[in-house]
């Protein structure tokens, strides 16, 4: 039997503020750091299950924020440098505590199947003086040696899309002819996040500590309706979104309902549902249901509109890049009854949604707390104020249109099809050259 290897988890101590600091802004230094924690755990439980090796921790940072790990660590320290300079500095320590080959494996992985490490060290068995596991953007996730001269990783590029194809090239200036394993993907940008967690959800990989962490670095949604005299839907409503997984909170905002509106939400089971009241008006209704909110992300819901079922998948998916402070979802208009002779006129309020940019109330629109809060929530006008905070989000990051439906309720529109046309294309222009919002209001109440 061939003497056992060294297998190096190469880890940065997961402080707070300065680990996954590309998820940071996504997710918040404190959940990027229990997410750094959880891929260690998960890595070094399949470090100290792999036979072939010893494990040992090779650390940059204070050993004292690392979490319980189980079997307690050999810690070597990765010393001073760039990347190149420790890597090589602890696969030559390894080597001459008298290993026969040794490899570094990096903790932004989790899931990594147990078959790459059993390959790499088949490879190094079988006299392949080097092994390289390559990632889709262009790095490594495991680097193997059986010696390593002097000045073997200095001077590469990091975190390039050329780095493993220049590490190729180095191992075989020196002598090195390395084996290339199959791929796999590391965990750096928020659009990672969207892969790990399909692959964990559909059992492709296996990392508990991942998945919890995952779960608790979703963001925390708050679904915020405004209701007036809603008794005919505020039921289906909140049936619909109770049985949505992902929903945190439902805020249900009631401007002095005259009809059975509180009644019904008072009575309804579900466990994360909240009823406030505010002064009528939706955007007072709207900045009444976001403060009282807990949510990270606040989404709002017209009574009319139903929510596609995969709606939570989409807000965490477009929320995903850290560029982009809010997003929606497209329309689908609907009739409540037989529409009758006036049904093919019904999508045509669907047209703006898939042509602008600029998403309106109907559009469920959902944003990043913190970027609402700083933005002072909807202007207090009597309408456009949708439009008004779209204007707003855009001067702030990017606005995403997410590629599903929200139903809309056509009974207004199927009342009035051709006025109500002219209404939601001419208003925004009406109200960008400066119609005030009060006489836009007066106009759009006596269509009704």
């Amino acid at each position: 039997m061939s003497a056992r290897g060294t297998l190096c988890v190469f880890a940065k101590a997961p402080v707070e503020g300065s680990v996954k600091t590309r998820l940071a802004p996504t997710l918040g230094d404190a959940r990027a750091a229990g997410l750094s924690r959880a891929f260690l755990l998960d890595t070094w439980a399949l470090a100290t299950r792999f036979d072939a090796a010893h494990a040992v921790l090779a650390l940059t940072g204070d050993a004292a924020a690392l979490p319980a790990l189980t079997p307690r660590p050999e810690i070597r320290d990765q010393g001073e440098g760039d990347l190149g300079a420790r890597m090589e500095r602890v696969l030559s320590c390894a080597l001459s505590d008298g290993a026969p080959w040794a490899m570094v494996v990096s903790t932004d992985l989790p899931g990594l199947p147990a078959s790459r490490l059993a390959a790499a060290a088949r490879a190094l068995d079988e006299g392949a003086p080097a092994v390289l596991g390559p990632t889709d953007d262009g790095g490594f996730y495991l680097l193997g040696v059986s010696r390593c001269p002097p000045g073997l990783l200095s001077g590469l590029p990091w975190s390039t899309l050329s780095t493993s194809r220049r590490t190729l090239e180095r191992l075989r200036e020196r002598g090195l002819e390395a084996r290339v394993l199959d791929g796999w993907y590391d965990i750096d940008e928020p659009q990672d996040l969207e892969r790990l967690r399909r692959d964990l959800r559909t059992r492709c990989i296996r990392a508990p500590h991942t998945a919890r962490a995952l779960r608790e670095a979703a963001p925390r949604l708050s679904v915020i309706l405004p209701v007036l005299d809603e008794e005919a839907r505020i039921g289906r409503r909140l049936d619909e979104l109770a049985a949505m997984p992902g929903i945190d909170e439902i805020v249900v905002v009631d401007g002095g309902s005259r009809d059975r509106s509180q009644e019904i939400v008072t009575a309804h089971p579900a466990s994360q549902l909240r009823l406030v009241s505010a002064p009528r008006g939706r955007a007072r209704q709207m900045n009444a249901g976001a403060r009282a909110a807990r949510g990270s992300v606040l989404l709002f819901l017209h009574a009319d509109s139903q929510l596609p079922l995969d709606a939570v998948h989409w807000v965490e998916r477009t929320l995903a890049a850290p560029d982009t402070v809010a997003g929606a979802f497209r329309t689908w208009h609907v009739a409540d009854t037989e529409p009758g002779r006036r049904a093919p006129w019904l999508h045509l309020a669907d047209l703006r949604s898939r042509l602008s940019r600029t998403p309106y109330g109907d559009q469920a629109l959902f944003v990043r707390r913190n970027v609402f809060e700083s933005l002072g929530g909807f202007a207090p006008v009597e309408l456009m104020e949708d439009l008004e905070l779209s204007r707003r989000l855009r001067r702030a990051g990017r606005i995403r249109i997410a590629p599903a439906s929200v139903k809309v309720s056509g009974r207004r529109f199927l009342a009035h099809p051709l006025r109500d046309t002219l209404i939601v294309n001419a208003f925004p222009l009406l109200y960008r050259i400066g119609v005030p919002p009060a006489l836009l209001a007066r106009a759009y109440r006596n269509t009704r």
